[in-house]
């Protein structure tokens, strides 16, 4: 008799802890989903440019990553009971600097056992999640070995049409903007990757490499720009970083001895632009986003404080009359600055802007995006 109640009592309690088995599995898979999906709509706003109000009131932008994230979602828990709940939504942290995207899912577990024993017969968890989107203050993949100097990208100085610009380099009739003039005697604004030893690594073949396939350590912004209010006092946190800085480290990057035209490195720039993808190249800071240039030095000794990061297609250069290329790369289309046709002498390569996300950094972000510190990198982040 007392096994036989037993047995109903113990016969109940498996049930329940198999039905309730199940809805902590379903639950742990809606999270995942979740997460799944927030994520997947913060990666879809980065491809769209602009401040954290702007790219948060795009409808375009905001429907097209609640798409993603659905998407996504159901791949992650493929039952016919998922629903989105209430929990969408995308909107600007203006003390964070950061776009914030929230997503929630429900789904239903049907109870095996329990409703033998009058229990519930179908089990609806929620769970949701959020994600942000800022400027990421650093990155590792797709990074070049080559130096922008901020004045180019300043409306005074360049000719835009879209997102494209033409930086001119030193060398034989260099026309940069005034700001950019400056004394580096021997570089040509090419820099060593951080990390990088003196030796075969830093001679034409290393950089040629380097273009190619970009650098293999992270590079990084200076911290502390986000106290500076003022150009001048921007270029005093930006000098006063490096003199001390560890040679080849990754927010001071060292000259490299070569220029842009030795040995095979157009060729290495050519393999570069053909193979569309996006580049990552540091920023050093002139006036007017500076009071003074900030890179220094000469030949190997000169120092590119890392302003900023600013992502890209390369889509051409002019290195003389002769040396010349541009990209047929469908990422490059509507190029307003061919080379062909053009008998100068000027040094000049022509770049697409793009957003570029990268996840390498978890240091908080010192950039607002859509600010002049922003060079299109993104980072996205699960963050409850």
């Amino acid at each position: 008799m007392l096994v036989a109640i037993l047995a109903v009592f113990l016969i109940g309690l498996s049930a329940f802890t198999i039905d309730l088995g199940a809805a902590y599995v379903s639950k742990r898979n809606l999270q995942k989903a979740a997460d799944a999906g927030a994520l997947a709509g913060a990666q879809a706003l980065t491809k769209f440019p602009g401040t954290c109000n702007s790219v948060a009131s795009n409808s375009t932008a905001v429907a097209a990553a609640h798409q993603a994230a659905i998407d996504i979602a159901k791949k992650n828990y493929p039952d016919p009971s998922w629903v989105e709940d209430t929990t969408w939504g995308v909107k600007c942290d203006p003390r964070l600097k950061v776009l914030l995207v929230t997503f929630g899912n429900s789904g239903t577990t049907k109870a095996q056992f329990t409703g033998v024993f009058n229990g519930r017969r179908e089990l609806t968890t929620n769970r949701g999640s959020e994600a942000t989107v800022d400027v990421a203050p650093g990155v590792k993949e797709g990074m070049r070995p080559l130096a922008l100097c901020s004045a180019s990208f300043d409306p005074a100085y360049m000719d835009r049409s879209g997102d494209f610009v033409r930086i001119h380099f030193p060398g034989a009739g260099r026309v940069p903007p005034a700001a950019c003039n400056v004394n580096l005697s021997g570089n040509w604004w090419l820099t060593d990757c951080p990390g990088e030893r003196t030796g075969a690594a830093g001679g034409p073949g290393g950089l040629e490499d380097q273009i190619r396939n970009g650098c293999q350590d992270p590079v990084s912004v200076i911290p502390g720009q986000d106290d500076a209010t003022t150009p001048g006092a921007l270029t005093v946190v930006l000098d006063d970083a490096c003199p001390t800085a560890p040679q080849y480290s990754e927010t001071c990057m060292s000259g490299n001895p070569g220029n842009i035209t030795q040995g095979h490195t157009p060729e290495a720039w050519e393999d570069f632009i053909d193979s569309g993808q996006e580049g990552v190249f540091p920023v050093f800071c002139a006036p007017t986003s500076c009071s003074a240039v900030t890179a220094t030095g000469n030949g190997t000794n000169t120092i590119f404080p890392v302003y900023k990061l600013v992502s890209a297609y390369m889509c051409g250069f002019h290195f003389d009359a002769a040396n010349r290329y541009d990209s047929s790369h469908a990422n490059c289309s509507g190029n307003p600055f061919p080379t062909i046709g053009d008998n100068t002498s000027n040094n000049y390569f022509v770049f697409k802007i793009v957003n570029f996300r990268t996840s390498i950094s978890n240091r908080e972000s010192e950039c607002a995006l859509g600010a002049e510190c922003d060079g299109g990198l993104r980072r996205t982040r699960l963050t409850g």
